[in-house]
């Protein structure tokens, strides 16, 4: 019998190691998730999905427990996928691999100083792959076709797969590794242009768990505005059966937008009714 949601995210933490200018600055305190409040969490969300991605804001390899964090994982049998910048990737090689990891999604347009990076990431990736499905993640504008330039040469790719590389979103690069391409999306903000139809997978398919237990409807809401309660003092049950979960829920089966930062969110155009 399947569970209630394909997936839910849960941010281990918000800090990062890097500032890139695409993404959100969000306006919490800095925390990472303690061991034993992602212990409370798993136990609490594991009868209501099978998978779980660890990952809102910052960057989940730098969680100081990530050791402990994914032997919980292992316990409790999650599908666990992991979103990352790329920068720790070889640092945290061994650790990874020592674990139940379904999937590593690679943010390859991530903003740092490394001249190696791009390199540094596919050598990894490569023994990474052996366990793990990787995913390199672009979006499409200038900087892409000199990523796709850097990973056609790296694997040496031959002619039909770099036709592919550059016409398709999603391809096929070797085994167990994938490249996924797609337009950038703007983070919502309260005070963009507001629609007030439209509908959102949010609070249908998944919902989120920022690091300091606000629970909220999807991987947009960073700075947790949409706040159904906090998952260190509440039961999911409780969260789920609230009148507000109730009400957007209610809202996006019937194409009407209930708070106003899915007002403001173009993001939801991917699969809204426009």
């Amino acid at each position: 019998m399947s569970k209630r949601f394909s997936k839910i995210y849960i941010e281990i933490t918000n800090y990062c190691n890097l500032a890139c200018s695409f993404c959100s600055r969000d306006k919490r305190d800095k925390k990472e998730m303690s061991v034993s409040e992602f212990r409370d969490v798993i136990d609490k969300v594991k009868d209501y999905t099978d998978s779980i991605y660890l990952h809102v804001k910052g960057e989940p390899l730098l969680h100081s427990k990530l050791d402990e964090i994914l032997n919980i994982c292992d316990e409790n049998n999650m599908n666990v996928r992991i979103t990352t910048n790329g920068t720790l990737l070889s640092k945290r090689k061994e650790l990874l691999l020592k674990h139940h990891i379904k999937q590593i999604n690679i943010s390859l347009h991530s903003e740092n100083n490394n001249t190696n990076y791009y390199e540094d990431v596919f050598n990894v990736g490569d023994e990474l792959s052996k366990k793990i499905t990787i995913i390199y993640r672009i979006w499409i504008n200038k900087l892409s076709t000199k990523i796709v330039d850097k990973i056609i040469e790296h694997y040496k790719l031959k002619n039909d797969i770099i036709k592919k590389i550059k016409n398709d979103k999603n391809i096929k690069i070797k085994d167990n590794i994938y490249l996924d391409k797609d337009s950038e999306f703007k983070w919502p903000k309260i005070d963009n242009k507001k629609s007030e139809n439209g509908t959102c997978l949010g609070t249908k398919s998944h919902i989120a768990i920022l690091s300091n237990g606000i629970v909220t409807i999807c991987c947009l809401d960073s700075d947790g505005i949409v706040n159904l309660g906090n998952i260190f003092n509440n039961s999911l049950s409780d969260i789920l059966d609230s009148q507000l979960f109730q009400e957007i829920n209610n809202g996006f089966k019937k194409n009407i937008l209930v708070c106003d930062l899915c007002k403001s969110c173009t993001y939801r155009n991917r699969f809204t009714n426009k």
